[in-house]
This record gives structure tokens, sequence and C-alpha cells, in this order.
């Protein structure tokens, strides 16, 4: 799937999985940053988005605005429903047969999820980070070359 996947339809596919385990930390910009995290290694490891909208540049780090609109309803506190799809007006979930992305949120889990939502922000502000390379470039959104690369040598220092 080379443009993605409907942004909508993967995080509620990370969502399913914090409701399975009983997540009670999965706030809105938890999932936000799961959500830049699962995209940037299925990019590094497939060399395809996870998503088909592009990150945008915001003050707490990497945020695809429609999301963020969605979920900001919950405010501070747990995202306690799926998003439902604009044309049905029901959650889509991705089918567990997309295995390359199921791995791509397999790999972050295991590297964030235990990890505070102010902590991960933090960290999508480093200096070289995605985030980082594209504010310093007065650039709107965040490019997938950007997030790849960066990932990419990620995984090198893995």
């Amino acid at each position: 799937m080379d443009n993605g996947f409907k942004t909508k339809h993967v995080m509620n596919t990370i969502l399913q999985r914090a409701f399975k385990e009983a997540r009670i930390d999965m706030s809105p910009m938890k999932a936000q940053k799961m959500l830049f995290y699962v995209h940037g290694w299925h990019l590094a490891t497939t060399g395809s988005p996870a998503v088909d909208l592009l990150f945008e540049v915001w003050p707490y780090g990497p945020v695809i605005g429609t999301i963020y609109h969605e979920l900001k309803k919950f405010g501070g506190g747990r995202v306690t429903e799926y998003l439902p799809d604009e044309d049905s007006g029901k959650p889509f979930i991705i089918n567990e047969k997309c295995k390359e992305l199921y791995e791509s949120i397999d790999i972050a889990w295991e590297k964030y999820i235990g990890i505070s939502a102010v902590t991960l922000s933090t960290m999508t502000h480093e200096n070289g980070s995605p985030w980082q390379l594209s504010k310093s470039q007065g650039s709107t959104y965040i490019s997938n070359d950007i997030v790849r690369e960066y990932f990419v040598n990620q995984a090198r220092q893995s």
C-alpha cells in the first residue's frame, strides 16, 4: 500500500490494542505519538507509509490535525472509543492479514508504550528528529522521506 492506510483506520488499530490491554494511559497525545512512531517504523521497515496523511509540525510534536480534532473531546484523559469512518460512520480496524502494519505496531509498542505522553512528545523534539528538522526548515508538514531516513537510522542504532 504505497499511499498508506486511512489514518483513522490505523489509529483505530492502535486503539484496539490499547483497549485489549486495558491501558489507562492512552491519552490523545500519547495516541498521536504512537501513531507517529508506528508510521515511522513502517516507513523504515517497508519503505511505504502506514498512513495516508502527512504529520504536521505542531508545538507538541508531530500531529495529524484531523485525528487531533476527533480526539480532543477526551482532553488529557484516556481515549475510550474508536474513531468513526467519515463515509460509513462505523469504526474500521485494519485486517490482521496486513502483517507489515501489525509488525510496525509491535515494534512501536515494544519501544514506546511504557513511556509517558509528555516524554514521547519531548522525544519527538530531539535534535535531528523529523519534527525538529521540519520545524527548522519552516515546513508545516513532515515529509515521509525525512521520517523514513530518521527511523532507518534509528534501526541501525538498535
